[in-house]
């Protein structure tokens, strides 16, 4: 269903283009060739226009940190805000322009069922599908680790729906592969869709958990969504706390969570934290560029490792490098 309505969004904005493009050219103030370059480029500037607006709330309500009260701290902050706001443009447009209107039927790399290692269920979030993970899961197949990623449907629903069937994608990795346990991985709401997972079909399945960017106190933004799940993913929301009180301590020690302080759709961005949970906070990446970057994949990977020799995700928080990531 995403992957229509966003064929569809796409559609429109090329034919909203052409028009644009046609009617610049009869004026007759701008050549074709240059008519029919700002109708084509005139979707991608609007993107980027509302990724803006998403980056200028995210970064009011980010909050401040003690660094960032020293003009070095201020300028290397600002620094990582333009790096994010540039490289999220680029991830953010081939994602919604392309991968998931025109990829989401096509497979991709999955592993072969007889990989020794800790098999991974990947989980989207909100208003994305299953081709968010296309580079991901040839980074994790290139670890040796058998994947699949499923497209959370319907797309507006409560989060607790999409709880059966990720048990059934559980179930049904863990039958190809042989495994007794999987590695769940979501991004954005996709892991609040596997802690709802955990709720309500227990531990049992699960080595481990990794979420990127996901809102776990919930996001300034869920003001401007639409759907029960929107509702559910807004500042420390009835749904929130609840989900929060019914999990165990120990259940949450499995946890990687992976934050960045520049992600421009869930904010505030420092408390998206888990008690006893490891919690990685990065540099320079948006909210869709999580999913997308090179150093994400090597934590990711780490945290596979130690689930697979039996060591928790280490319960202090730890903050990767504070220089700004280079893309890949």
């Amino acid at each position: 269903m995403i992957a229509r309505l966003q064929l569809w969004l796409l559609v429109g904005q090329f034919v909203l283009g052409t028009l644009l493009a046609a009617w610049l050219a009869g004026t007759g103030r701008t050549s074709i060739g240059a008519a029919i370059a700002f109708g084509l480029l005139a979707p991608v500037a609007l993107h980027a226009l509302v990724l803006t607006a998403d980056f200028a709330i995210a970064w009011v309500a980010r909050g401040v940190r003690p660094e960032d009260d020293t003009r070095h701290g201020f300028l290397r902050g600002l620094r990582a805000w333009s790096v994010a706001w540039v490289r999220e443009i680029v991830d953010s447009t081939r994602t919604f322009s392309y991968a998931q209107p025109l990829l989401a039927r096509r497979a991709f790399a999955v592993g072969a069922p007889h990989d020794q290692r800790l098999p991974v269920l990947l989980i989207h979030g909100y208003f994305c599908n299953r081709a968010l993970w296309r580079p991901m899961a040839a980074r994790l197949v290139a670890g040796g680790h058998a994947v699949e990623a499923i497209d959370l449907e319907p797309p507006f629903a409560s989060i607790d729906d999409y709880a059966p069937r990720i048990a059934e994608a559980v179930d049904a990795l863990r039958a190809r592969t042989g495994a007794p346990q999987v590695a769940l991985i979501g991004h954005s709401m996709g892991g609040l869709a596997a802690r709802a997972y955990l709720r309500a079909c227990g531990d049992a399945a699960v080595a481990c958990v990794v979420t990127l960017g996901t809102p776990h106190r919930g996001t300034i933004h869920a003001r401007f969504g639409r759907g029960r799940n929107v509702r559910q993913m807004r500042r420390d929301s009835d749904w929130l706390r609840g989900l929060a009180a019914e999990e165990p301590r120990e259940r949450l020690e499995r946890f990687t969570v992976i934050l960045s302080w520049q992600d421009n759709i869930v904010a505030p961005q420092a408390i998206q934290t888990l008690p006893g949970a490891r919690t990685v906070m990065l540099h320079g990446l948006g909210h869709i560029s999580l999913a997308y970057d090179a150093r994400v994949a090597r934590i990711v990977l780490e945290a596979l490792a130690a689930a697979e020799a039996g060591r928790p995700a280490r319960a202090a928080s730890s903050r990767a490098s504070d220089s700004v990531p280079t893309p890949g």
